[in-house]
């Protein structure tokens, strides 16, 4: 098993509450092969502790560091997707559903050479109730989206969002949304405009390009359902 450790003293939010009590109340509730387990917890007066399961072979972001100038082979990418899908598409349908709101690369954890688990359920919360969008501002910034950077009101869209944005990263080594300056990136972002690979880069499989653009929506009510995006071509071959 695993220790991680929470500083009580900086994991408030504007009024107060602890964000730790509702991440352990989520984690206590999920039973996926893909989500990592958490087995108990505890706490004194400054830190809580959290006893989970012990992923030996580190993060996504390791392995992606190492391949940054290739990106990682497509087999191995769509593997990983596929099980992210299937770990999402748990949690959004589970009663009340729950949005993770911060995939990316630190948050997948590494089992072996093939199988992945999600973790880090800290910016997790519940969608209420059908159509009710949260305002919170979270998440890291390239893989924010134009929704949330607008704080217009988010849902389950924002993981299918930030699935997008891991596809291309895995296949490119490179974010699909570049700029020097934070407020250039967040334009970028917003009107989705997408830093396609150029020579001397390959380009991206043509499949896989077309998943992403179906992905990377504006809209998030135009954004593929994940239940499409497992019958999309870039999985069947």
């Amino acid at each position: 098993d695993s220790i991680k450790i929470i500083d009580k003293r900086n994991k408030t939010n504007i009024e107060g509450k602890p964000y730790f009590r509702r991440e352990i109340e989520i984690m206590y509730k999920i039973r996926h092969p893909n989500c990592v387990r958490l087995f108990g917890n505890f706490e004194d007066e400054n830190y809580c502790y959290f006893i989970m399961e012990y992923i030996p072979g580190g993060n996504l972001f390791s392995l992606m560091r190492a391949n940054r100038n290739t990106g990682l082979n497509i087999y191995l990418v769509a593997s990983i997707l596929r099980q992210l899908i299937s770990a999402i598409y748990y949690l959004h349908n589970l009663h009340p559903p729950i949005i993770h709101r911060d995939i990316k690369p630190e948050n997948v954890l590494l089992v072996n050479d093939t199988k992945i688990k999600l973790t880090d359920f800290g910016w997790s919360n519940y969608i209420d109730f059908e159509g009710e969008q949260r305002l919170t501002f979270c998440g890291t910034p390239i893989y924010l989206s134009p929704e949330m950077i607008q704080n217009l009101g988010h849902d389950e869209h924002v993981d299918i969002w930030c699935l997008g944005v891991l596809l291309f990263e895995l296949l490119t080594g490179t974010p699909p949304f570049i700029g020097q300056i934070r407020v250039l990136l967040m334009s970028n972002i917003i009107n989705v405009n997408i830093s396609w690979p150029s020579p001397p880069r390959l380009p991206i499989d043509p499949d896989a390009k077309d998943l992403i653009s179906k992905i990377l929506k504006r809209k998030p009510s135009e954004r593929i359902s994940l239940e499409n995006m497992v019958k999309h071509n870039f999985f069947i071959k």
